[in-house]
């Protein structure tokens, strides 16, 4: 099996947003979760949605491991780890009346949930990457997952803003359990392989299906929407 290795900095530096307008943009993103909601809702579990094909694709091509792949461009255009660092997007955004999950995706048809403390905990580095919207209403904060000491955490510690994993205002651990915001949409950029049959032996995950909606995710990512005087810096 051919595994990707972690190769950052395609881009001159120059070109990323400096810690000074990455802290303008986490400001932003801490101004709408306290205007919107301040509350957090415990987060037993994490989920990645991806078409029947893709997850047939895992088991055939890839033995049961999920590869991570290059971060599109999606969301901001300076974000440091677009085009960079490789992961895996997993969803923690719970609906802020029934704390669950969202019941559809926009990403397939078939969802691998797993157990949170399996993507966030104590032994990982946790970082704010970028905060964006693409219609003005949903807003998300992207955050990174890194192994401690791993070539995507060394380019972390260079670009990138590094958050407290018990006291932060988007995903935290509290009393050994996970609790996520429900102010703004979070999703984790997971910087690792995941060995999806390993997962579900474990029973630290198990997929189930969910109703599909849209056309999917594009190529390269939808860039943010630079009407929204929300999340935008200039």
């Amino acid at each position: 099996m051919n595994i990707p290795r972690q190769k950052t900095e395609t881009m001159s530096t120059n070109q990323y947003l400096s810690m000074e307008q990455l802290t303008m943009l986490y400001d932003k993103s801490v101004e709408i979760i306290n205007k919107k909601d301040r509350r957090f809702a415990p987060l037993p579990a994490m989920w990645r949605d991806k078409p029947t094909s893709y997850w047939n694709r895992i088991r055939t091509n890839y033995s049961g491991f999920m590869i991570p792949y290059r971060k599109d461009f999606n969301g901001t255009e300076k974000s440091a780890i677009n085009g960079n660092i490789l992961g895996l997007f997993f969803n923690g955004s719970l609906h802020n009346k029934s704390k669950k999950p969202p019941t559809f995706s926009y990403f397939g048809n078939q969802r691998l949930i797993v157990n949170s403390s399996f993507i966030v905990n104590v032994h990982q580095n946790i970082y704010f990457v970028d905060f964006y919207c693409h219609n003005l209403r949903d807003h998300y904060v992207t955050l990174v997952v890194a192994r401690p000491g791993s070539v995507v955490d060394r380019f972390c510690q260079r670009h990138l803003m590094q958050i407290n994993v018990f006291n932060n205002p988007f995903l935290k651990i509290v009393n050994g359990k996970l609790y996520v915001t429900l102010g703004v949409n979070i999703e984790v950029f997971y910087t690792d392989i995941v060995d999806v049959n390993r997962v579900i032996q474990d029973r630290i995950g198990k997929f189930m299906p969910v109703t599909f909606r849209g056309k999917g995710s594009k190529e390269f990512g939808i860039p943010k929407n630079l009407a929204c005087k929300v999340c935008n810096l200039w």
